[in-house]
């Protein structure tokens, strides 16, 4: 909460205006998770620091933004890219193909769940947003009954994917998508769109 306070803090001080057009330029839905600073800035006083502290390391991390040492990456331009965007039926196959085979019998489903978590995932690497505001435009076009059961799923899933110890399965399929999701990175940034 506090690293999401923070980046709303720093787009309001360059754009001006209130917080909530802030947190809308950064792609972030308060309808979606819960988005008061005065809360979190408390958390940050529970933790045993002082407000002032947090506020004077911002002023820091502003002044090194604005003379940045490379050129800066627009993360708005990457999450328009990707507004309703999902791994593609063909490239999706195209990655697990590429995933090693697994010793034993069981082999992980690949359909059309773990592509959307596989497209969360993506999203997430370019944009460097919350998983939680990236979209879902494979759950959407699911029945209700099945929406709500991948909504079960969504974070043992997005947990295999992030955990660093993870099952060999997700982290192969992790560099895959890693790879992927810096290819798609380039071509953005290249002004290519998509």
């Amino acid at each position: 909460m506090l690293r999401r306070t923070a980046a709303v803090r720093l787009v309001q001080w360059a754009i001006g205006g209130p917080l909530d057009e802030a947190a809308a330029y950064l792609g972030i839905t308060p309808s979606l998770v819960r988005f008061r600073t005065n809360t979190d800035f408390k958390r940050w006083e529970r933790a045993g620091r002082s407000p002032a502290e947090f506020e004077r390391v911002l002023r820091e991390l502003g002044a090194e933004l604005r003379a940045p040492r490379r050129p800066l990456i627009d993360y708005q331009r990457r999450r328009e890219a990707l507004r309703d965007w999902a791994l593609p039926p063909d490239e999706w196959d195209a990655l697990v193909s590429e995933l090693p085979p697994l010793p034993g019998p069981i082999r992980p489903p690949v359909g059309d769940r773990k592509r959307q978590d596989a497209s969360v995932y993506i999203w997430v690497q370019v944009t460097q947003g919350e998983h939680l505001f990236a979209p879902r435009p494979i759950e959407a076009e699911q029945p209700q009954d099945v929406q709500r059961e991948w909504a079960l799923r969504r974070n043992t899933t997005w947990y295999n994917l992030v955990r660093p110890d993870t099952f060999r399965h997700y982290a192969d399929l992790r560099k895959l998508l890693a790879e992927y999701a810096q290819q798609l990175a380039r071509f953005i940034d290249s002004g290519a769109g998509r």
